[in-house]
């Protein structure tokens, strides 16, 4: 994409057909730099009053006012919020809850996605929107739906259910098969058909095979209903990109939803506390389609929230940081939840960038400034693309579903552990591009994998060893490779691939609770974490770090045992860590691998400040203070800031939440 978007999700139909605030609304966006406008996903029965009965004038009236303003339109489709005539005449289509009862009308995402009647329905009215809007100028691109994700343990009404017993019909072939590989002699949970396969209720001791099985077949039903949209559109003439935003959460799989699809929508609502958070989504998004920018769909100005706002601290320069940020990691848009703020109804206390009064909300000369930013930055933002310069780390779905039905350690969050890694590595000149497993390894030299339970994702297990043997440098670990497909153990090995692969050999493992210990991680000590495995090397592999005893008081039983242990393989090696590292630690390790595989360090900085390296018809670095607070960087070479015009060199001091872009220009 060659041009670079700021706008908001929009609502006119909230306040009348007649749209009384429409030119009021023009006007502000126009003076705030405004590009795009993201509109109609729940406007259902606007468009539809009555079965049968459509009216698209007043959305024509609408993106016509704003296309001549220079403002383009997202449009997207309404399934997210049926009308109630077609839930009062069909209430088979509403979800089931785990008692049976179904949802009701009145909220949004109430609907089963596997309704064939509701299918119907949301084929018929993307039918005639995309008629109205395929060939109007003013459409830039198309939403699909609104943060579709599994609920809880899913819909359990009875099409669901008869439609997850055929698909384990297809998966398992027979029942027995079924049996054998969830083990389920334990506690006689036996199947006598597949049919008997309860949904995994949210109160019952459910078996994580099964927890993780439903979840993963409730994806794939969104995956295919968005699917079958997308198709809606194409056939009747839509050739603007197809997307669906998506919140920063794994029970729905990213891959398999945005893999049939244009690009890649994500919407998400960080505070001062968690900004840096947001980072680790950035990479990952960008890392799904990598040579397509993705959109932010929805972020806020500042406390998101529904009847209350939320609780968080958004402080002067929060605004510009968290609207500029996606740009550094490859995104064409960034856009607001919501312009005008509701005047009712159950998001009231939501942030937006007006009132529903009209009034600039407080922070909205930040919007104004990062219009003119991306303006004057918008031709070297869009010809070069992030370079992590072979640098890759592992964040799955799978194992994202996987864990919560068995996270292995009480209290342990997959999700937020990845986000520390990769905190961790901020500021090392090391920062890593996040990948799903069945994205392609060709350009990667360093591959880290922490808590990747299953290394079994299509043919990931095995083009991870010819890589590794090809030359790779893979860090695993901790609690890596530890499960199959099926959530289960591996009876020959605590390992899938590790052992077999390389030869070292686990002695045991436990808790890091359990016995607390030392780590000397090459002079540098920390306790350990999460998990402790330990290892006894084979010929010609190398102790990177050895477990201690907190005191002579406590001893511990595996003193003096591998905590980290480099094994070759082939032109290549793996790294197996057995515990968390420490920050130091992890950079320690990824120092080695970097040596290994022939990676030179990249740009550093103090750890508040993320430092990404652009490359494409020219060089450069965005630099982004994420913790509000002072923080340095230091560019090798001469670079030119691409906003203010000025030189730099060596050493840049950074302001609380700066923002700044350099692009190289010598040395």
């Amino acid at each position: 994409m060659e041009k670079l978007y700021m706008g908001a999700a929009f609502y006119p139909e909230v306040y009348g057909k007649d749209l009384p605030t429409l030119e009021e609304d023009i006007a502000v966006m126009k003076q705030g730099g405004f590009n795009v406008m993201r509109i109609a996903e729940f406007s259902w029965s606007c468009m539809e009053p009555h079965d049968g009965v459509f009216d698209f004038e007043w959305l024509h009236r609408i993106v016509d006012r704003l296309y001549a303003n220079g403002i383009s339109v997202i449009m997207c489709t309404p399934s997210v919020t049926p009308p109630d005539w077609l839930t009062k005449k069909y209430p088979e289509i509403l979800m089931m809850n785990d008692d049976g009862n179904r949802k009701q009308h009145g909220a949004r995402r109430h609907c089963c996605s596997n309704a064939r009647i509701y299918r119907n329905y949301v084929r018929r009215i993307n039918e005639k929107l995309a008629r109205e809007f395929a060939e109007d100028p003013a459409i830039i691109g198309w939403q699909l739906d609104n943060e579709i994700s599994p609920q809880g343990r899913g819909c359990s009404c009875p099409t669901c259910m008869a439609l997850f017993h055929e698909h384990l019909a297809r998966k398992y072939g027979t029942v027995e098969n079924l049996n054998d590989r969830w083990y389920l002699k334990l506690w006689s949970q036996e199947y006598e058909s597949f049919e008997d396969v309860p949904h995994p209720h949210e109160k019952t001791w459910s078996h994580p095979s099964l927890i993780a099985e439903y979840i993963g077949f409730q994806s794939d039903s969104h995956a295919e209903f968005l699917h079958e949209q997308a198709e809606t559109l194409r056939k009747n003439g839509a050739k603007a990109p197809i997307g669906t935003d998506m919140m920063p959460i794994y029970a729905q799989s990213y891959p398999k939803t945005v893999g049939p699809l244009d690009l890649v929508q994500f919407n998400h609502y960080n505070t001062r506390a968690n900004l840096r958070d947001v980072s680790f989504w950035f990479s990952y998004m960008q890392g799904l389609k990598p040579e397509t920018p993705f959109w932010v769909t929805e972020t806020c100005t500042g406390a998101n929230g529904a009847a209350a706002a939320n609780g968080g601290e958004y402080p002067l320069g929060f605004n510009r940081v968290n609207s500029l940020m996606p740009f550094a990691f490859g995104a064409a848009m960034n856009n607001y939840w919501l312009w005008r703020a509701h005047p009712g109804g159950h998001e009231l206390m939501h942030g937006s960038v007006i009132t529903s009064q009209g009034r600039p909300v407080y922070n909205f000369n930040e919007c104004v400034d990062v219009a003119k930013i991306l303006t004057a930055a918008e031709r070297f933002l869009t010809e070069t693309r992030p370079d992590y310069h072979g640098f890759a780390m592992s964040a799955s779905c799978k194992v994202g579903v996987m864990s919560p039905a068995q996270p292995i350690v009480q209290q342990f969050d997959y999700r937020q552990e990845l986000i520390n890694s990769w905190h961790d590595l901020m500021g090392g000149g090391m920062l890593p591009q996040v990948q799903e497993p069945c994205m392609p390894l060709d350009d990667v030299k360093v591959l880290y994998s922490p808590y990747l339970l299953t290394l079994e994702e299509g043919d990931f297990m095995s083009r991870l060893a010819d890589w590794i043997r090809a030359g790779g440098i893979w860090i695993a670990g901790p609690m890596t490779d530890i499960r199959n497909a099926d959530g289960a153990k591996y009876m020959d090995s605590p390992f899938g691939l590790i052992e077999k692969l390389t030869g070292v050999y686990r002695a045991y493992g436990m808790t890091a609770h359990s016995i607390p210990a030392w780590v000397d991680w090459n002079g540098t000590k920390a306790e350990t974490g999460i998990w402790t495995d330990v290892f006894v090397p084979g010929e010609g592999q190398e102790v990177l770090a050895r477990y201690e005893s907190l005191s002579e008081e406590e001893p511990s039983p595996f003193s003096g045992g591998a905590a980290a242990v480099w094994c070759p393989v082939g032109k290549g090696g793996v790294i197996v860590v057995g515990t968390r590292p420490s920050r130091e630690a992890l950079q320690e390790l990824v120092r080695f691998a970097f040596c290994r595989a022939g990676i030179a360090l990249s740009t550093r900085s103090s750890a508040n400040v993320l430092a990404l390296e652009r490359s494409g018809a020219e060089q450069g670095v965005i630099a982004v203070e994420v913790e509000h607070k002072p923080g340095t960087m230091i560019l090798s070479g001469q670079y030119r800031d691409v906003v203010s015009g000025e030189e730099y060199s060596g050493e840049v001091a950074l302001k609380p939440y700066d923002f700044r872009i350099f692009r190289k220009i010598g040395g």
